[in-house]
């Protein structure tokens, strides 16, 4: 009895030691199990929007249509946790999707706060990472080595060429000597744009106007404000979340600030956002990565820009927002994965990520570029600016493609109101 009893010890002790192991995939499942970290609250919840609605339609669409993977016909699971926008949490929820939950891929999504935190538990814990929505340079520079991350978005260069086109529209292309003033955060994503701007302001023959990095979540923009008003600034220009804009952007007007430009990433992409700004949304111009006018069809479900915005208009009553449609593209990339990988086996995963030429709704996937180490695909940058219709509503026009000339223009620029100079 001893001697048995010592058997089903040990047998035990091996059976706890590999299940503590690395995670492995779900291959004896029926189901793959996708990871999705969304900021479904807090600051950047208006990124988030849509989250449920993409992973919905992709999940009712693999319900109809399995796919053959590890030799039988399998369903996707989503699962879904709340990053409260919160970095910390971000890294949290990561680690329980791969170490509680046992994923077989991770999507990071929703701006770098997001992003560079859930591709860094990814990559710790040796996890396929689909990477979208971040602009490749913060990522890149957020770790020495990447072996398990795809980002799909563009580059910096790309969001200063295109802000520049902007300003250029607004009466002050390269040369004009104009004065720019800089808003962006002391995180990792402002500081990628800042550098940047910085060097490639004096290249074009701008005068950049920086009163320095700001700690995010800041309420006093009095100093910048105060810069801004002494160098008698032309055009603003930056990134930031939506409560730090709304701060700052407050602040300058109230100083008595006028501009002819404002070029805004993140916090001015999204209707709700820019809406909250009342009078002086007028105007505001904005990179487009997305627009239900975009000439892509997604490969997987043959839906195209347009079709996929009349469904989502009709489940709830207003254009789908740009992050949206970049998770549903997302979930076309995972789902398109697992359909050329086969299996469910993480290396084999990985490099049927790298391998993918497809299209989808924000555009073609080609992960043939590299960026300090992390392979990448570019996708389609276009220059927008907020207008108000005849029946007084916001719309996001797309006034310039000198990037990406496909794209339709649906368009001219209009002076802002509130942001005019006299």
């Amino acid at each position: 009895m001893k001697k048995i009893l010592a058997i089903l010890l040990a047998m035990l002790m091996l059976a706890t030691f590999c299940s503590c192991g690395a995670p492995t995939g779900s291959g004896d499942s029926d189901v793959i199990k996708i990871g999705y970290v969304n900021p479904t609250t807090g600051p950047l919840a208006g990124n988030g929007e849509g989250c449920e609605w993409a992973v919905k339609q992709i999940t009712d669409y693999v319900n109809e249509h399995p796919i053959t993977v590890d030799g039988k016909q399998k369903k996707i699971q989503v699962i879904v946790y709340d990053s409260k926008s919160d970095q910390n949490t971000c890294t949290e929820m990561a680690q329980k999707l791969i170490e509680e939950d046992n994923i077989d891929l991770m999507i990071a999504i929703q701006t770098p706060n997001t992003v560079i935190p859930v591709a860094q538990i990814a990559e710790r814990y040796g996890v396929p990472c689909i990477a979208t929505q971040s602009p490749v340079d913060p990522l890149a520079a957020s770790l020495d080595e990447f072996k398990w991350t795809y980002d799909f978005f563009y580059t910096l260069d790309e969001v200063y060429e295109s802000q520049r086109a902007l300003w250029t529209k607004a009466g002050y292309a390269p040369g004009s000597g104009a004065k720019i003033g800089l808003l962006f955060a002391n995180d990792t994503d402002g500081t990628s744009w800042h550098d940047l701007f910085i060097k490639r302001l004096a290249e074009d023959g701008y005068t950049a106007v920086d009163p320095g990095q700001y700690a995010s979540k800041t309420t006093d923009f009095t100093n910048v404000a105060n810069k801004f008003k002494e160098a008698d600034i032309d055009l603003i220009a930056g990134t930031n979340i939506p409560p730090d804009f709304m701060n700052a952007y407050n602040a300058i007007i109230e100083a008595g600030v006028e501009v002819d430009g404002v070029t805004m990433g993140k916090c001015c992409l999204l209707q709700s956002d820019v809406e909250a700004l009342g009078e002086l949304a007028d105007g505001i111009m904005t990179q487009v990565w997305w627009a239900p006018t975009n000439p892509f069809k997604s490969d997987l479900t043959g839906l195209n820009c347009s079709e996929i915005n009349e469904r989502y208009k009709a489940d709830n009553g207003r254009v789908m927002p740009q992050p949206t449609a970049f998770a549903y593209a997302s979930l076309e990339l995972a789902v398109q994965t697992f359909t050329a990988a086969g299996t469910t086996d993480k290396q084999k995963v990985y490099e049927a990520i790298g391998a993918l030429k497809c299209q989808t709704i924000v555009g073609s996937v080609d992960y043939s570029k590299k960026l300090k180490g992390l392979p990448y695909s570019s996708s389609v940058l276009t220059g927008g600016q907020w207008q108000r219709d005849e029946n007084g509503e916001l719309n996001l026009v797309i006034i310039d493609n000198s990037l990406y000339p496909d794209i339709p223009l649906t368009g001219s620029y209009l002076k802002g109101n509130a942001t005019t100079k006299k």
